[in-house]
């Protein structure tokens, strides 16, 4: 029976292979669909003038049919959905193990995984910080680097095999050892946030957001580092009891009601701000009591809020400015005069817009 259908079964097969090849001649993907995986389109191999070009030429060849074949993009999408093993999601939200949610836009995911990796644009970047390093130690000015990780970076344990590292170098590698060559410090904060989960969760389940558990670690580490180990705070007197915590950013993505989680907050209390602007999330200015340096930070989310309160009982001021993905106003250096500036957007804004840098900036 089954010989008798064999034949069609040959046809179908080769109709299945064959057309992703014809669709690839008669209307091949564009090469912008490469450029999005961050990377350049393979180009025509030439032919080979010796021996050894004989021998690259297969590895060659292979390359220019993956980036040429057609319905190259459906497929992979295909490819990453069959992959997928860990239950539902939609286009912004990865479901991982017990139920973690993962941010899948602006390739948090990809980005963690080291499945991209925009060389040039973390080369300038570094480059970038290198110049205002430089341009702040000539006013006396100390500088730091230190993004807080992505939650796939810290919970890469929750998430299936497609979307974990595999000890594949990412663009927080990259910029790090570009930062230490240049003679910028810089903080990795990913070893301090994977200790700390060994206490509590560091990350919110259901939010893209570290807890004050996560940002109390990456400040321990950070004062520590820049020679301030006294700054240090104790996670039983800085944080409190755990509490429930309804919903979260990534469940409102996936449109999932009910979602709960428990996560200690901090016991120390909101300080004051003075605003810098209308909008109540953006620039501000919190003032201690009690004599101390100025510390100027320029972050996102992941910082304003948290930590204000935590620098405060040390420092005498401090300014939290959004980064802008490095097109911030740097009127504000002279204005505030800081004793220290913490470069700390989260690594999914790790590397600055193309062309991108500060305004009014000449160093």
């Amino acid at each position: 029976m089954l010989l008798r259908w064999r034949r069609y079964f040959a046809v179908l097969t080769f109709l299945l292979l064959a057309t992703p090849l014809a669709v690839g001649i008669i209307r091949p993907d564009g090469p912008a669909a490469i450029l999005r995986e961050g990377r350049s389109l393979a180009r025509a191999p030439g032919m080979p003038e010796s021996s050894a070009a004989w021998l690259v030429l297969p590895k060659e060849v292979d390359a220019y049919l993956r980036d040429h074949f057609g319905l190259r993009q459906a497929l992979i999408r295909a490819h990453k959905d069959l992959t997928k093993m860990l239950g539902f999601g939609n286009d912004s939200v990865l479901v991982g193990r017990d139920g973690r949610l993962f941010y899948l836009g602006e390739d948090t995911v990809r980005q963690s995984a080291g499945l991209i990796l925009r060389d040039e644009r973390v080369s300038q970047t570094a480059a970038l910080l290198a110049r205002i390093n430089a341009a702040l130690a000539a006013r006396g000015i100390k500088f730091l680097v230190a993004a807080p990780p992505n939650a796939p970076t810290i919970y890469e344990d929750d998430l299936p095999r497609w979307a974990q590292r595999h000890g594949r170098r990412t663009e927080y590698d990259l910029l790090l050892d570009e930062l230490a060559a240049k003679g910028v410090r810089a903080i990795d904060l990913r070893p301090a946030e994977k200790a700390a989960r060994a206490q509590g969760p560091v990350y919110y389940m259901h939010d893209t957001h570290w807890t004050p558990r996560g940002a109390l670690a990456a400040f321990d580490a950070i004062v520590a580092a820049d020679g301030r180990p006294d700054w240090r705070l104790d996670p039983e007197s800085a944080l409190g009891a755990p509490k429930s915590r309804d919903g979260g950013d990534l469940a409102r993505m996936l449109g999932v009601e009910g979602l709960t989680e428990t996560a200690e907050d901090f016991a120390l209390p909101p300080v004051q701000k003075d605003l810098l602007s209308a909008n109540p999330f953006s620039d501000y200015v919190a003032t201690s009591d009690t004599p101390g340096p100025t510390i100027m930070l320029f972050g996102d989310s992941f910082t304003g809020g948290y930590f204000d309160r935590m620098l405060l009982p040390r420092a005498g001021r401090v300014i939290w400015l959004e980064h802008r993905k490095c097109e911030f106003d740097w009127k504000a250096i002279d204005r505030f005069h800081p004793d220290e500036v913490w470069w700390m957007p989260n690594e999914r804004f790790l590397i600055c817009d193309p062309g991108a840098e500060p305004v009014g900036f000449t160093g």
